[in-house]
């Protein structure tokens, strides 16, 4: 066995002159190596032995003996009349950080609306915290101020990182400060008053009509084209697609639940029934009987080992769209495929409620004439509706297929 390395010495006590009063010299001194007369100025300290905790209680460091006696003696007193008080011990940021996400993962803390953390918002906010500098992160909570945070946005800024980004770092430390005030490990919210940076996305105008989006996915292979077919005929998000297992697609009735999988849940609303619609069947069927009619595994596997036994539609976004530049098509992106989606469905009649439901929304966002709290508290989704809509969306894309078919031969044929 190796022997246990004793800590690196780095001073030397020795007793002086006033009973359980010490000097602290440094090792440079020369009472450090054995000599009589002290070359350094010590600092002094006293302790004193509490029978309550059984151990010595010691004071501060002090630049004066005597000052040390009198601390020592102050000390004395108040360990015979019993009323030492510990201080409490300080917490540091990445101590109370993992103590937080541990707490996440066991369903103990509680996300705005009341509810546990899902697997997903937890990698996230686990992600945010550690993307905090290293000396911000290496502070006790109690001495973080505002300032440290707007700083570490400062650097962000520099290192150009997008808003939605640093949006997110600076939320996932506020819900932390939120667990910490509460628990006591934290008295003031620092990151609660930094200024965010305005959004710097820009609107999502890609959208494509019906025979656009069928031509998009017929010039890529089946299994390529897929993941685009579920977000745009199926409203369904990246990690909807990658999650979705064959059991949770009914051929019989012509549905697919969505977000089953608690990972690739949003929000509670992202669990839904989806109707599936004629060509959205045609692409599922066609990959189901391909694979061999399975009962189990994904829709959408990887296509080669996967440490997450994920499909990479990053990735695959980026082949595809290199794809369909090379034929002179304009790519669409998954997220805006599924905007195309929310699309049809307004342009289809559907109802906003109807549709929040299909695209698995918390609430419609998209209605002029109508207020959201009473869409969302007021309005509900009768039986049958569902059907409705997938049948409204059907015919709403064969005419618009058809429509476009019939001016493209026309403009051909008067060519």
């Amino acid at each position: 066995m190796s022997a246990v390395l004793a800590p690196e010495r780095r001073y030397v006590d020795t007793p002086t002159r006033y009973e359980g009063v010490f000097a602290r010299h440094r090792l440079s001194c020369a009472l450090a190596i054995g000599r009589k007369r002290c070359t350094c100025t010590p600092s002094y300290y006293g302790i004193v032995w509490d029978p309550a905790i059984r151990r010595n209680r010691r004071t501060k460091r002090v630049a004066l003996i005597r000052e040390a006696k009198n601390l020592r003696d102050d000390l004395q007193a108040r360990v015979r009349k019993g009323t030492v008080t510990d201080r409490p011990r300080p917490v540091f940021f990445e101590d109370a950080r993992r103590e937080f996400i541990a707490d996440c993962r066991a369903k103990v803390v509680l996300n705005k609306q009341g509810r546990p953390y899902t697997p997903k918002a937890i990698t996230n906010l686990e992600s945010s915290l550690g993307r905090l500098p290293e000396s911000l992160r290496k502070k006790r909570l109690e001495a973080i101020t505002p300032a440290d945070f707007q700083h570490a946005v400062d650097g962000f800024r520099r290192e150009e990182l997008s808003s939605s980004r640093i949006g997110a770092i600076v939320n996932a430390a506020r819900s932390f400060y939120r667990w910490a005030i509460a628990r006591g490990k934290a008295t003031g919210n620092a990151p609660g008053s930094i200024r965010l940076p305005a959004p710097d996305s820009t609107e999502r105008d890609r959208v494509a009509t019906p025979g656009e989006f069928a031509r998009l996915l017929d010039l890529l292979d089946p299994r390529d084209a897929l993941p685009w077919a579920i977000a745009g005929y199926g409203t369904a998000r990246l990690q909807e697609i990658q999650v979705l297992e064959w059991p949770e697609v009914d051929f019989e009735h012509d549905v697919m639940l969505l977000a089953g999988d608690e990972d690739a849940r949003k929000s509670e609303a992202a669990r839904r029934i989806v109707p599936i619609v004629r060509p959205l069947r045609r692409r599922l069927y066609a990959e189901w009987v391909r694979q061999g009619r399975p009962t189990t595994g994904r829709v959408c596997p990887p296509r080669k080992r996967s440490r997450s036994g994920l499909l990479s539609l990053n990735q695959l976004s980026k082949r595809v769209a290199r794809k369909w530049e090379d034929a002179g098509l304009r790519p669409i992106g998954l997220q805006d495929s599924r905007h195309t989606a929310a699309t049809w469905l307004d342009h289809a009649g559907v109802a906003p409620k109807v549709s929040s439901v299909f695209m698995g929304h918390k609430a419609p966002r998209r209605q002029a004439d109508a207020a959201p709290i009473t869409l969302r508290r007021y309005t509900h989704v009768l039986p049958g509706e569902l059907e409705r809509a997938r049948d409204q969306l059907d015919v709403f894309l064969v005419t618009r297929e058809e429509e476009e078919q019939h001016r493209s031969f026309k403009v051909g044929r008067d060519g």
